[in-house]
């Protein structure tokens, strides 16, 4: 048996991998690797199966049919790559290299920032990820307030009390297995003492079931409530007094350098009573004020939230609230609190030398309008993709790479990018399996799993120290596949000059090999060493470097903010809105256009906005709550039996299903396993009841993800949950509103 360290996607955790004869026949978490300690989720279990699965492209295919058609003609990799590269090469040569656009499920670390290398060599600003539609609220307002546009870490360990907005902490969280470590030492590693969790949901999740108390919440109001609680901190004077004046922002009224007088943070004490707040959320007026006590009396505390508590037409404003909870009680960069993460020392890349080519062509506006006028606040709007593909503005889009993304299924209005797709002339897949969105592609070209090549990896933040983890190949490519990496490096050359200047390497490992320099000159952290074989080495029995201890409260450029300060009064987001609309009036009537209320000073500070529903009441008198299972993974997890089974899916596992409240399923006739149809003024789609008692009433529960497989290009209506989705988003920054849809149910008979 051979034993091969390695890591799972996209949390990080360090996995072994037992082989026997060459193949690979079971999957533990790693025990040294510091994120997991030994534990491994549902996914990292399900590794196996992804890497045998009869579904898998066995290699670069080019469409030889109509898009659709299911007809592939199996090609070399030289053939894939001279005809991909001339593509591109022509579309440089014409001057318009921002018609190239990728799109990227990568998070971050050195595979990531090899797309980024390539598109600035080509001359494209168009590398969009999926944050809008995931993480992007707390992204953004990590960036706003704290001047670090990154997901925080957290001081698990250390923590007295935990409120999380609903976060799906023991589900679909990218830090799930390291929290789930965490929390049994927090629960019964410290004698005399027991760590308070607290969820704040529409629903009873799993992480609900798991906490000390479930806090039932009307959709899209978690900013009110936050902001709430921030009422009862100051009001009673239980916030951080030494922290707020030392250390914040904005916390106070203030006057700017012209001497104009602007709004504090403070006038909360006038925006949101507990009466007001409790008449919004539901939430008792007597549990707000207890909530509030509590996280006073247990210090440290943590208020975090997800990409669900954010995603909302409210969702930067819903998401600075809960971020400025953190800021009050002073829980910002100390034990037990929030933390930035730190990076780990890689040695950088010679800068890229560009052409003129490729200084007009990043020049060019953003596709996804992200900056720009219709979301000036938002970094990513993936969502803003199929309409500007079919309306060609700001530019026609040429070509289009999908790695990790599977927009068809993955994303709201999947019709509507299958006819955006359709109006590209160039589309390329790196899925190694035959997905939605590979079906309506001109190439596959598939790249191996991640048991079967090698990667530097940066997990997504967790513990605050730098953590730098080796994947390596378990065994050896199964088919005719190649790391996306591999094939950027073989494009550049194909293209030619200067493309191939940017890219020296034989291949991606090499190029990344690169990177590892910096982990030699560092001479510290976990892997010490003189030469590099000898770090190479270390690190592949390893499975990584790590630099354990966080330096806490080094408060020099702990916050890079225009003031140096944490900030309540975002100076970012005052600043980006004045670029974006030179004049008052221009302001005003994109707010008027985009049916925002905010307004003044207040768009600047945590605040909270009645959220906007597509579909009116009286047609659509539910409000679907979408959500990220324990199985959800990026284009879904509908191929991997082990997911589809697992207990958390209950008794109707392999079917679609909707959780209704009891009360209003006997109000419908409706009961447990029924057909139904449930429908939103984006599409609808045939599912079965799940009863729950535990849904607040007026409210449909649908997990994302699900759907039928394999998929089939001439099905009626996309498959999956977000086919229900109306493609609505917060109009300034971008986010999804998952929190955004009205649906109605009626009886289709059938169990």
């Amino acid at each position: 048996a051979v034993i091969a360290i390695r890591l799972e996607s996209p949390a990080g955790g360090g996995i072994q991998v037992r082989v026997v004869e060459g193949r690979a026949v079971k999957m533990e978490g790693s025990s040294a690797f510091p994120l997991n300690r030994g534990g491994l989720g549902p996914k990292g279990q399900s590794g196996l199966q992804l890497l045998y699965h009869p579904d898998r492209v066995r290699g670069p295919m080019r469409r030889e049919g109509p898009r659709g058609s299911g007809c592939w003609k199996a090609v070399s990799w030289d053939e894939a790559i001279r005809e991909v590269g001339a593509a591109l090469r022509e579309l440089r040569q014409a001057g318009t290299p921002e018609g190239l656009v990728v799109l990227d499920g990568l998070r971050r670390g050195p595979a990531r920032e090899l797309w980024d290398r390539f598109l600035e060599a080509y001359g494209s600003p168009n590398h969009l990820d999926h944050l809008s539609t995931t993480e992007g609220g707390k992204v953004l307002a990590m960036g706003a307030m704290h001047g670090v546009h990154a997901l925080p870490a957290y001081d698990w360990e250390r923590t007295r009390y935990v409120l999380g907005f609903g976060s799906s902490l023991f589900e679909s969280w990218c830090q799930t297995i390291h929290l789930t470590r965490a929390s049994s030492y927090l629960r019964r590693g410290m004698p005399g003492q027991r760590v308070k969790i607290v969820q704040v949901s529409p629903r009873y999740s799993m992480t609900a079931a798991r906490a000390d108390e479930w806090v039932p919440i009307r959709p899209a109001t978690y900013g009110a409530l936050a902001l709430g609680l921030g009422h009862v901190l100051v009001r009673e004077a239980l916030f951080d007094e030494a922290f707020v004046r030392d250390h914040a922002f904005g916390f106070e009224d203030w006057q700017d350098a012209g001497g104009r007088p602007h709004r504090g943070f403070r006038a909360l004490l006038q925006d949101y009573p507990p009466a007001k707040v409790a008449g919004i959320t539901g939430v008792p007026e007597q549990t707000i004020e207890r909530l509030a006590r509590e996280l006073a009396e247990n210090h440290p505390a943590i208020s975090l939230a997800d990409g669900g508590a954010a995603a909302a037409t409210n969702g930067l404003g819903t998401a600075m609230a809960i971020h400025a909870l953190n800021a009050l009680l002073g829980n910002l960069e100390r034990p037990g609190g929030m933390l930035v993460q730190r990076e780990a020392p890689l040695a950088p890349w010679e800068p890229v030398a560009s052409d003129a080519v490729a200084e007009k062509g990043r020049a060019a506006a953003r596709i996804d309008g992200a900056g720009g006028p219709g979301c000036p606040l938002g970094t990513s709007f993936i969502q803003g993709f199929p309409e500007a593909a079919l309306s060609g503005r700001p530019y026609p889009v040429q070509a289009l790479f999908l790695h990790y993304s599977n927009p068809v299924f993955s994303k709201p209005d999947g019709r509507r990018w299958v006819e955006a797709i359709g109006k590209i002339p160039l589309v390329a897949s790196f899925s190694p399996i035959l997905d939605e969105s590979c079906q309506w592609a001109d190439w596959l070209l598939p790249e191996p799993t991640y048991l079967e090549r090698w990667e530097l990896v940066e997990p997504v933040p967790a513990v605050g120290y730098p953590v730098m983890g080796l994947r390596q190949p378990a065994v050896k490519p199964l088919h005719d596949t190649l790391p996306a990496g591999d094939v950027l490096i073989r494009l550049a050359k194909a293209i030619g000059a200067p493309m191939d200047a940017a890219f020296p390497w034989k291949d991606a490992k090499a190029a990344q090999m690169e990177r590892m320099k910096g982990l030699l000159e560092a001479k510290g952290g976990s892997i010490t060493a003189l030469k590099m074989p000898d770090l190479t080495k270390a690190l592949q029995k390893e499975g990584g470097w790590w630099s354990p201890g966080y330096a806490f409260e080094q408060w020099d450029g702990a916050f890079p903010t225009p003031s140096g300060k944490f900030e309540f009064y975002s100076q970012a987001i005052a600043a980006r809105l004045g670029e974006v609309f030179p004049t008052p009036e221009a302001l005003e009537a994109r707010l008027a256009s985009a049916g925002v209320a905010t307004r003044g000073d207040d768009l600047c500070l945590p605040h909270w906005e009645p959220p906007r529903f597509a579909g009116s009441e009286a047609e659509y008198p539910f409000l679907l709550v979408a959500f990220r299972g324990i199985e959800y993974a990026e284009g879904g997890a509908r191929h991997l039996s082990r997911l589809q089974e697992l207990p958390s899916a209950g008794r109707m596992s392999w079917k679609e299903c909707c959780e209704v409240n009891p009360e209003d399923a006997g109000r419908l006739g409706i009961r447990q396993g029924e057909a139904v149809r449930l429908e939103s003024p984006a599409g609808g789609r045939r599912l079965f009841v799940k009863l729950s008692s535990w849904m607040r009433p007026g409210t449909v529960g649908v997990a994302l993800g699900h759907g039928a497989w394999p998929p089939v290009p001439s099905a009626p209506e996309p498959a999956g949950a977000y086919g229900l989705l109306a493609n609505a988003s917060d109009p300034l920054a971008g986010i999804l509103a998952l929190q955004g849809t009205r649906v109605r149910l009626r009886k289709e008979g059938g169990r």
